[in-house]
């Protein structure tokens, strides 16, 4: 009773008590860690605040000798430093609160966080690398991690079999490896591409041209910890040892039909096989995997049918001069040499390949014009030879042809039903110096063989004559 007395005497009348200071809480006390057992540098914090006379109208946050920072967070993840060259160090957290009138703790809450630096991760995106032997080309996209946060990562190194690391780009993820000079064997220099980009980066040594490779991918975070090696599986890249490619996407009897041919009339090629291993040999990215490799010669022969296939990587389906058109464009606008020999499905939708092959569009008729084996393809330009066909063929694909185009044989055909149409089943096409730079066949070349002399004399005019310049 006294003491109430004594306290009532003690205020004047209309005085007020002074503000009382808040108290700030974290809601962890201490973290009794050591060793591997600390935390990595990403935390997440709580506190709160009390104040018995008004209300915590904010909170200050004050990191080791850091400047004090206002927040009105009651927690936060934080990813906190450590010291290049240092894997591990104990982190001062304080924070107070600030109450209504603008009064801050005096004694902050305190808590040491011994903390831990994670070593980052990389890896190779193994659906991205190409099968056990690729021509010239090794392309791959990878991954980065760390559980400090991926931001902590702040370099990216490759390096060729026992050559030397050398850095690239964090933030261009897909990457392409082709020898400086394709031509060469054994070990040599290798630029890198990122992305679709068309001039190179860099260079590694030690690329095996024409031999094995094992690739090898690492990151070091901003403490200097280097993550874990990743290599890929030994991959074989052939050489080039011709200046034309014969692209496959035929079975391997009628692939072989195509060597014998291209054998006869030019000699020595290159040969990249799209349908074997039931298509999963095809480029993963056909830019810039297929795009690199192709330019790399003067001449390109892509031989192909209509069948559908899934890209190994994107699961999209198409055939292969769908995916191969946007290349072939680039080839010929690079001045590059293209002989394509093709067929359609009834129905087939153009719209990807017809401007890149110069074709305007098929006969709208129902029914279908058979080739017979008595029938002949006629040449309409100087020089060339008549060809005929061994087979009875069924469905040929004649096409009207794109105003750029020049017609270079017309088939003998025989309308069955109530089909009518062209009769144009090859074409040529110049560039602006009057050159031929792309021959299109849309019968399939390898059937025109009952006249096998002529079938070879032919080819060799397209690709040692109109291809010469």
């Amino acid at each position: 009773m006294s003491l109430l007395i004594l306290f009532s005497f003690g205020c004047k009348k209309g005085e007020q008590n002074a503000n009382a200071a808040p108290d700030t809480k974290i809601s962890i006390e201490a973290i009794n860690l050591v060793g591997e057992n600390r935390l990595n540098s990403t935390v997440r914090l709580t506190w709160f605040g009390t104040d018995i006379d008004g209300y915590v109208d904010y909170y200050e946050i004050k990191v080791n000798d850091s400047e004090w920072f206002k927040t009105n967070l009651q927690d936060s993840i934080f990813l906190f430093d450590i010291e290049p060259g240092e894997d591990s160090t104990d982190i001062e957290f304080l924070v107070r609160a600030v109450d209504d009138e603008g009064l801050g703790d005096p004694s902050p809450a305190f808590l040491s966080v011994p903390l831990k630096n994670s070593p980052p991760q990389a890896s190779f995106e193994e659906e991205t690398l190409p099968p056990d032997s690729t021509n010239l080309v090794i392309t791959f996209r990878y991954q980065v991690s760390d559980p400090d946060g991926n931001e902590t990562v702040k370099q990216a190194f490759i390096k060729a079999n026992n050559g030397d690391w050398t850095e690239i780009d964090l933030n261009k993820r897909l990457v392409s490896l082709i020898a400086e000079d394709t031509k060469v064997t054994g070990s040599t220099t290798a630029s890198f591409y990122y992305g679709n980009e068309e001039e190179p980066t860099g260079t590694i040594n030690d690329f095996n041209n024409g031999g094995g490779n094992i690739i090898q991918l690492k990151v070091v975070d901003i403490a200097n910890t280097e993550s874990v090696v990743d290599s890929t599986l030994v991959i074989k890249v052939k050489e080039q040892t011709s200046d034309l490619l014969v692209v496959g996407g035929h079975n391997a009897g009628i692939s072989k039909q195509y060597a014998d041919l291209v054998s006869a009339a030019y000699g020595v090629a290159d040969y990249a096989d799209f349908a074997g291993n039931s298509g999963l040999n095809q480029p993963r990215f056909w830019n810039p995997s297929f795009q690199l490799m192709a330019l790399s010669y003067d001449k390109v022969f892509f031989h192909t049918n209509e069948a559908t296939f899934s890209n190994p990587l994107t699961g999209a389906d198409g055939t292969l001069l769908d995916f191969a058109s946007p290349v072939i464009q680039t080839l010929v606008d690079n001045d590059r040499k293209v002989l394509v020999s093709t067929s359609f499905a009834t129905g087939t939708d153009l719209t990807a390949i017809k401007s890149v092959l110069s074709i305007d569009s098929l006969s709208p008729a129902k029914g279908q014009a058979f080739f017979t084996n008595d029938s002949f393809a006629v040449a309409q330009k100087p020089g060339y030879l008549d060809l005929q066909p061994s087979s009875f063929l069924l469905a040929t694909d004649p096409i009207y042809e794109a105003l750029d185009a020049e017609v270079l044989y017309t088939a003998q055909l025989t309308p069955s039903g109530p089909w009518y149409g062209p009769r144009t089943i090859a074409i040529t096409r110049k560039n602006q110096q009057d050159n031929v730079s792309l021959v299109l066949f849309t019968i399939e070349y390898h059937t025109l063989d009952k006249l096998k002399s002529n079938q070879e004399q032919v080819l060799s005019k397209v690709i040692n004559e109109e291809f010469n310049w």
